[in-house]
């Protein structure tokens, strides 16, 4: 046990991993006799940032964090530097002035795929955390899936195209709105997703991703990322990860601009073969896990180890999030 303010509790929800249970999930320790709240984070960062390193996920349920302000204290104390969320596709709102936001607003029949935050960029995060502010009353659980477990998942079904995923890398295409599109997935605007208002600025902040663009009618703005990596290697396990936005273009990246099949390309300028990649999808399905939420949960991912995604849901469900880089 890390330490004698928190207990490690089980739950159905659970599966397992490399380092056992997957999420880990912390309640207060009763034994321990003290109120809990934000304050308690600040002593246990450490230990709490090497147990998130080595499971990959934590969850934590009861431990005094009742409001965004609470959860962005919780991340302040534990000392994650914040990362401003620029590059990404899906549909947000601000929170706090400096780093909560809701997680994706789209549609609530709508799954959200399974995704590395911002892996289709140059600069993805390397935690990703959530709040929940309000539970669904049906559904939307979050699903997580170690991201080592699926590439020898991918490796089981064809080597080849886990081994040309690895040499050759991949590229990301997307079109993006003038304005936020609240029905899509991905229907966040050029001016929200690079922050900027002009279109000057925009492709100064393309240009600074390594991305080529072609603006189209409409002023839509169609983009292609740079050649990025879509197999990397964890250097605490020593086993290799599938990091990428792979799934979540194949199949979620589609609305009136953009068809998920064409979003993605293998370095070699390749579609994915789709029988096999469903192929790949229908086995991974059985090895997700999904976290039903609870008021006041708090989840903390590993986004270089973790992959996450959204299941439908009924009712008001409000969830909040945040990234992260690692401190130096």
């Amino acid at each position: 046990m890390m330490t004698t303010l928190f207990k490690e509790e089980s739950h159905a929800a659970q599966g397992r991993n490399g380092a056992g249970a997957f999420p880990k999930i912390y309640v207060p320790n009763d034994a321990a006799d003290v109120g809990f709240g934000v304050e308690h984070f600040l002593a246990q960062g450490p230990a709490l940032k090497l147990a998130l390193r080595q499971h990959g996920a934590l969850l934590f349920r009861g431990c005094g964090v009742n409001s965004a302000d609470d959860f962005e204290g919780v991340l302040d104390a534990v000392s994650f530097e914040n990362m401003p969320y620029v590059g990404g596709a899906a549909p947000r709102r601000q929170i706090t002035h400096r780093r909560i936001m809701t997680a994706n607003e789209s549609p609530p029949d709508e799954k959200i795929p399974l995704h590395h935050e911002m892996a289709q960029t140059s600069h993805p995060p390397d935690y990703i955390f959530f709040y929940c502010d309000t539970a669904p009353t049906l559904g939307g659980a979050t699903t997580v899936f170690d991201s080592r477990e699926a590439f020898d998942l991918l490796k089981s079904i064809d080597a080849a195209l886990a081994t040309q995923l690895e040499v050759e890398g991949v590229r990301y295409t997307r079109v993006m709105p003038a304005e936020t599109d609240p029905g899509s997935p991905i229907g966040r605007s050029w001016r929200e997703t690079f922050q900027v208002e002009t279109k000057a600025d925009a492709e100064r902040v393309m240009q600074d991703q390594g991305m080529r663009w072609q603006w189209l009618a409409g002023d839509e703005v169609r983009t292609e990322s740079p050649l990025l990596p879509a197999v990397r290697h964890d250097p605490v396990s020593g086993r290799k990860t599938f990091f990428n936005s792979v799934i979540a273009a194949f199949t979620g990246w589609n609305d009136t601009r953009n068809v998920g099949h064409r979003a993605v390309q293998l370095g070699s300028g390749a579609y994915l073969p789709s029988a096999v990649f469903e192929q790949f999808l229908a086995s991974a399905a059985a090895l997700v896990v999904n976290i039903p939420w609870q008021i006041g949960d708090m989840l903390w991912l590993d986004n270089r180890l973790v992959m996450h995604a959204r299941q439908p849901f009924e009712g008001p469900r409000q969830i909040y999030t945040a990234i992260a880089i690692e401190s130096e």
